[in-house]
C-alpha cells in the first residue's frame, strides 16, 4: 500500500474498520507519483510518443535524482503545447532549468521542423537570485538547481528554434521578440518574477493560448497562488487548479 494511501486511510478512521477494502482499493491504484494518487485510466503512459517524449526531457541533466516520476505533469504540458500548435504564435517557457518539460514537448511536436514557429527559454540557469524571496528558502531551493548552462546549451543544440535566453526575469523579458505566443510555461518557484513574466507576457498571447504555471498547488508556493488568483481576477479569467499541483489560464 502507498504511503500517501495509508496516510489518509488512517486519518479517516478506514484502515481498523475494512482492511479487506483497503486492500481493494489499493488495487485499483493506477498512479502514485510526484503528488498525486488515482484510480482513473492512464493510457498515455503506454503511448510510444508519449514515452518517448517524457524520456527525453527527465533525461536532461536535472538535480532531481533518478527517480524522478512527473509523468502526469508533463502529460499536462504536452496537452497545452498541442493547443498551441494549432494556433498562431510562438513558445515561451520562464523558468527552464534543465529543460524537462520543453524538451519533451519539442520530441512531442517535432519541432525542429517548426521552422516558423521559436522557442523562448528563459532562465538564470544557475538558480534564483538570491534576493527574490526569503534567504533561507532561497537558499534551500537552489540545493538542486546548480550553475548547467552549458549543459542545457548542449541539450538543445538539435534545434535551431530554440532561443536561450540566460539572466533574471523579469531583465531578459525584452529579448522575447515575438509579437503572437501560443504557448507560456511559468515556474519560477517565486512569485515577483513570475506574475512580472505573466503581466509582460499576457497582451501578446492569442486568443485561446495556455499559460502553464507549474507551482500554483503546491505547498510551500502560497504567495505564488495568491499572486496568480489576482491575477486572473483582474483580467475576469477563470483559473483552473489541477491536482498535479499545476494551474491553467486560457487567454480569451
Amino acid at each position: 500500500m502507498s504511503n500517501l494511501l495509508r496516510s489518509v486511510l488512517k486519518r479517516t478512521g478506514a484502515m481498523s474498520k475494512n482492511k479487506g477494502a483497503i486492500a481493494a482499493i489499493d488495487k485499483r491504484i493506477t498512479y502514485n507519483s510526484d503528488g498525486l494518487a488515482c484510480i482513473h485510466n492512464t493510457d498515455f503512459l503506454q503511448e510510444k510518443q508519449f514515452q518517448r517524449s517524457y524520456l527525453a526531457g527527465v533525461s536532461t541533466p536535472h538535480s532531481f535524482g533518478p527517480d524522478l516520476h512527473m509523468e502526469w505533469r508533463v502529460c499536462v504540458a504536452l496537452w497545452a503545447a498541442q493547443v498551441g500548435k494549432n494556433l498562431e504564435g510562438d513558445y515561451v517557457e520562464c523558468g527552464v532549468n534543465s529543460g524537462i518539460l520543453s524538451r519533451a514537448i519539442m520530441e512531442y511536436l517535432d519541432f525542429a521542423k517548426m521552422s516558423d514557429r521559436q522557442f523562448f527559454l528563459l532562465d538564470t540557469f544557475c538558480g534564483i537570485p538570491s534576493d527574490d524571496g526569503p534567504e533561507k528558502r532561497i537558499r534551500q531551493i537552489n540545493r538542486v538547481y546548480p550553475d548547467i548552462y552549458e549543459e542545457v546549451v548542449n541539450t538543445f543544440a538539435l534545434f535551431p528554434n530554440a532561443k536561450l535566453v540566460r539572466g533574471r526575469i523579469p531583465g531578459t523579458l525584452s529579448e522575447i521578440k515575438s509579437t503572437k505566443i501560443c504557448y507560456l510555461s511559468i515556474d519560477l518557484n517565486v512569485a515577483a518574477p513570475e506574475l512580472a513574466a505573466g503581466e509582460y507576457l499576457w497582451p501578446r498571447m492569442v486568443s485561446g493560448a495556455v499559460i502553464l504555471l507549474d507551482d500554483y498547488g503546491w505547498a510551500g508556493h502560497e504567495e505564488q497562488k495568491i499572486g496568480w488568483d489576482e491575477f486572473a481576477r483582474e483580467r475576469n479569467v477563470p483559473l483552473l487548479p489541477l491536482p498535479t499541483g499545476q494551474g491553467i489560464i486560457i487567454k480569451p
